[in-house]
């Protein structure tokens, strides 16, 4: 059923120079289309509005816009979808967030062992407070520092059919 001589099966994975002549699927939101922005060198999506840049010689898509505390993925290009790259994290940023995750375990249970809380019930026991703390820090830092959208999906197919509807 399949040609086992297919131009498919024998590309490589290798990165391949983002031309800012030409349209790319989006990475982010699966449904829009990377177009060339303005006279710049910057695609925007037609689904989801965000823009990127490819750095590295065009090897590489980053953010176009200044994230702050927000932590974005890059990508890179194979010729026939985008790979992840890594972030957009910094050293100091990485350091910062683990210390953030780890200081209120660590106080949490520096006051479960030195019975500060005397009169607590069985149940709480110390790993049970140290692991019930390390969740809500999770998703904490993740909604801090993250870079995502609730439902970007559901947005872009809204935005389709009112497109589809005009």
């Amino acid at each position: 059923m399949f040609n086992s001589n297919s131009s498919y099966q024998h590309k490589t994975q290798r990165q391949q120079v983002i031309a800012l002549n030409q349209s790319y699927p989006c990475p982010r939101c699966n449904c829009g289309v990377l177009e060339p922005f303005g006279h710049t060198e910057t695609f925007q999506c037609s689904g989801c509005s965000r823009c990127f840049v490819p750095l590295n010689n065009g090897r590489k898509l980053y953010p176009a816009n200044r994230m702050g505390w927000k932590i974005a993925s890059t990508y890179w290009w194979d010729g026939l979808r985008w790979n992840w790259a890594g972030t957009t994290a910094s050293a100091f940023q990485l350091l910062s967030i683990v210390m953030m995750f780890i200081t209120p375990m660590l106080a949490v249970n520096l006051l479960m062992t030195s019975n500060v809380w005397a009169q607590r019930p069985e149940w709480v026991s110390p790993l049970l407070m140290t692991a019930v703390v390390g969740l809500v820090m999770a998703v904490v830092l993740r909604l801090l520092c993250w870079d995502f959208d609730i439902g970007s999906n559901s947005q872009a197919a809204n935005s389709e059919i009112q497109k589809k509807a005009r």
